[in-house]
């Protein structure tokens, strides 16, 4: 079991600054949109979180219906908490606490509507490692859900669409 719930790493408030360091990758991405209210618009961007376990499974978040699935990726509030927004959805839906041990990418999310080439928003994806506080955490139980969460121990390639910037992330945590 690890001892503490304490972060190893920080998120500064703009977190853009987290490319200049060592290890941390920094990219552009281009997500399109049918008009300006979208899943982003309002907020800084998101903290994606990549929790691996002691057996290095990853945890995926997987919409059963779409056969898609994502890292959990809590929407974080302008001057908002990056680490805390981590550990609080991961408290949430998965029950579980964790702690942020590391930054592994940034990326720079520019948002267009679809059919134009024009950048009508920007926001911020930091892609965060974290571990299981406890030893071998039970993940609860889902049935009546939509979506279930699931530890994989290689790349589901079923699950993504290679070169998409969900699919990119997992890669970071497995290949």
């Amino acid at each position: 079991m690890h001892d503490t719930t304490q972060n190893t790493v920080d998120v500064p408030d703009d977190p853009t600054e987290l490319a200049e360091r060592d290890g941390v990758e920094e990219v552009t991405d281009t997500f399109t949109h049918g008009n300006e209210d979208h899943c982003e618009a309002d907020y800084a961007g998101r903290a994606i979180v990549g929790v691996t376990n002691d057996d290095g499974e990853l945890l995926l978040v997987t919409d059963r219906a779409e056969g898609r699935a994502v890292l959990p990726s809590p929407k974080v509030e302008y001057d908002g908490d990056w680490t805390a927004a981590a550990r609080d959805e991961l408290a949430d839906i998965a029950e579980m606490e964790v702690r942020i041990t590391g930054v592994e990418r940034v990326r720079h999310a520019e948002h267009v509507i679809e059919g134009d080439d024009e950048v009508f928003d920007e926001t911020t994806h930091v892609v965060l490692a974290a571990e299981p506080v406890a030893d071998a955490p039970e993940l609860p139980d889902l049935a009546a859900e939509h979506w279930s969460l699931e530890w994989h121990d290689s790349y589901p390639s079923d699950l993504f669409e290679d070169g998409q910037p969900e699919a990119e992330d997992v890669r970071l945590f497995l290949d």
